[in-house]
């Protein structure tokens, strides 16, 4: 009977069958290895039809990816059909190109393992911003031997495939050779198959609408809607679907700009400005200042919400300073972290602001206090080229740059560079060399909780948490312990104001399709004799670090930027992006979030990670944030645009 049917139908008919299930198969096996890789203890206690529900969409999704796959291969394989008694080129040909597309679907589900883990987010365009450090990154990825494990199933997976296409186009070769299907009756056959791949690609028999990631939103919990998602989907889709639109001014650019003024505190009648002077007929106090960026560093590994408590150093130095416990980074990259802290600018959605917002310089403090004569400088554990660091820094007034390059080779661990106590170490050697008579501006950016983690053995703490992040975490921890005890001894310490912050989170939590986890980053604020230890609970973000450090200076400058001091002024609510989902949260405890690639809105309360979506029951709330949060980003980026967009 099974012979009959294949004897039936054309040769390429069987065998693109046989190529989609093979592709689809692989797909659905990645799906049920990401759901047992990824899922926790919270996860367990989702119900059964849920998940079974998110898997029963994936099959959507795999049919979508799978097809799209075949597109070529299928029409290669029906030339082959038609020609095959003239030549077999279009059958090596379509073996080589179905091969590749399997390869490059199987090195999507292998990449995004360890994306996810990173970002709690399927594989997609933003992998790209990083293109311009090839080499650097390939240093990141290959350098974490955790990584290996998916790099092996990856060439397991593709020499898998290899064998299995050889042997199923090895069989097309003697089905052409059995088959006796006229060419009438073959092209009626491709002809009558295009309708099952346009519905195979558009993956839903609706006329309104393709299949789209919002689909995948079938539940409250994270984990749970990304399980129904393709990561080739969401790649190939932002890829290819999503482009990037030329900047057009809003029409409506006043009134977001109003928004702006509004939020910032401006009362003085309408300008197309923010700016303002700040403090205006003050006596300036020449602080040294100190701006140590912490790579990843969450406030739930310093135990939020009953999370593991992972810093005891760093919780010590909390205890000495002012501490804000709801404070935000404007994205969930590095580059995020130091252009919003430095330039005093939210993070736009898809933009890299280190190498792009290079026209002229951001009123900085560093620009700022070198025009009152300090001596200004940045450190980095790596390659200070690397996301354009060193050029955006070094123009926007940070004079001398040091780095690991200005360390022996032998000190450098890993892609990440020398180890957090030694960028420390140098900073205290090239700061005791300084001319003493005048002030100082040191930012610090650490490396060493960034995979590939890599902790020294030379010296005399020993981690123990069972993971390798973690360790990282307590190494870097225990570095800035001995920072901070160091810092002590200097003749320099009581007349310096150190600033603690994170460049961004880490996705721990999987309450929300926006991690919070990843955003809300501690503030530290430490001045020997001035600042009494206190805990704010105010809402703040990143571009107040200027505004702030130039109040505690009494620092008179106009004022250009999204941020206020945060000592004498409260936002109603903050914002940040990442990649394609904004978010704010309110002094009242609301976090509004939209996933734009999703189409999918969520209004929670947060303070107690409060799993309950109010969205609905009080949209008017929700509609208010959303429309300010948009406005307040649409005014910073017209300025950006207007004044600081170099490309």
């Amino acid at each position: 009977m099974l012979k009959k049917v294949t004897l039936f139908f054309p040769a390429f008919i069987i065998t693109f069958l046989k190529l989609f299930l093979l592709q689809f198969g692989i797909l659905t096996i990645c799906r049920i290895c990401f759901y047992f890789c990824f899922k926790t203890i919270d996860n367990n206690a989702i119900d059964g039809a849920t998940i079974l529900k998110a898997f029963k969409m994936g099959l959507e999704f795999d049919m979508v990816a799978s097809t799209y796959a075949l597109f070529l291969p299928t029409l290669l394989l029906f030339l082959t059909q038609l020609f095959y008694k003239k030549t077999l080129a279009f059958h090596k040909i379509s073996f080589v190109v179905t091969l590749l597309i399997f390869c490059i679907y199987a090195l999507v589900s292998a990449a995004d393992f360890p994306y996810y883990k990173q970002f709690n987010s399927h594989l997609n365009k933003q992998a790209f911003l990083w293109a311009a450090s090839p080499s650097f990154v390939l240093k990141l990825i290959f350098g974490n031997i955790s990584y290996y494990g998916y790099l092996l199933i990856f060439i397991l997976m593709c020499v898998l495939i290899y064998k299995i296409l050889k042997k199923v186009f090895k069989t097309h070769i003697l089905l052409l050779h059995q088959n006796t299907c006229k060419v009438f009756k073959t092209s009626i056959c491709f002809v009558l198959l295009i309708p099952f791949l346009i519905f195979g690609a558009r993956g839903r028999i609706s006329g309104k609408s393709t299949t789209h990631e919002g689909l995948a939103i079938i539940s409250d919990n994270l984990f749970i809607n990304q399980i129904a998602l393709n990561p080739n989907f969401t790649f190939f889709r932002s890829v290819l679907f999503q482009k990037t639109k030329n900047y057009i001014v809003p029409a409506n650019i006043d009134e977001c700009i109003a928004t702006a003024r509004n939020y910032l505190g401006i009362l003085s009648p309408y300008q197309k400005n923010i700016n303002r002077v700040e403090n205006k007929d003050s006596v300036f106090k020449p602080y040294n200042v100190v701006i140590i960026c912490m790579e990843s560093m969450s406030t739930y590994k310093m135990g939020a919400n009953g999370t593991e408590v992972l810093t005891p150093n760093f919780n010590n130095i909390v205890k000495e300073s002012v501490y804000f416990d709801r404070f935000f980074s404007s994205g969930i990259h590095t580059f995020n972290g130091l252009f919003s802290t430095a330039s005093g600018y939210p993070s736009m959605l898809v933009e890299h602001g280190l190498r792009r917002y290079t026209k002229k310089p951001f009123i900085t403090l560093g620009n700022l206090l070198e025009q009152q004569n300090y001596q200004t400088f940045f450190y980095c554990t790596h390659d200070p080229h690397f996301d354009n660091m060193q050029g955006f820094f070094t123009q926007n007034g940070y004079k001398k740059i040091f780095s690991s390059d200005n360390l022996p080779k032998e000190k450098t661990l890993s892609a990440t560079g020398v180890p957090d106590h030694e960028l420390y170490n140098l900073f205290f050697n090239t700061t005791n060399k300084t001319d003493s008579s005048t002030p100082f501006l040191s930012f610090i950016m650490t490396g060493s909780d960034h995979g590939p983690w890599a902790i020294p053995k030379n010296i005399p703490f020993k981690p123990t948490a069972t993971t390798e992040e973690k360790r990282a975490t307590q190494y870097a921890d225990w570095a800035l312990g001995q920072f901070m005890q160091t810092a002590k001894k200097q003749s320099w310490y009581n007349n310096t104001l150190f600033v603690f912050l994170g460049d961004h989170g880490y996705a721990t939590d999987g309450c929300y399709e926006m991690p919070l986890s990843f955003h809300n980053i501690p503030l530290v604020l430490h001045k020997p004799n001035t600042l009494l230890p206190n805990t704010n609970h105010n809402v703040g973000y990143q571009p107040d670090i200027i505004s702030t450090v130039a109040g505690l200076l009494n620092l008179q400058f106009t004022n250009t930027t999204f941020g206020i001091n945060i000592l004498k002024q409260k936002h109603p609510f903050v914002y940040f992006s990442a990649d394609d989902k904004i978010g704010c949260v309110t002094n009242d405890g609301f976090f509004f979030y939209e996933l734009i690639t999703q189409k999918t809105k969520r209004l929670k309360q947060f303070w107690d990670l409060n799993p309950q979506d109010y969205y609905i029951r009080n949209k008017p709330k929700a509609d208010s944030l959303e429309k300010q949060t948009k406005q307040l980003l649409n005014a910073a980026e017209y300025f950006i645009r207007k004044d600081y967009y170099s490309y």
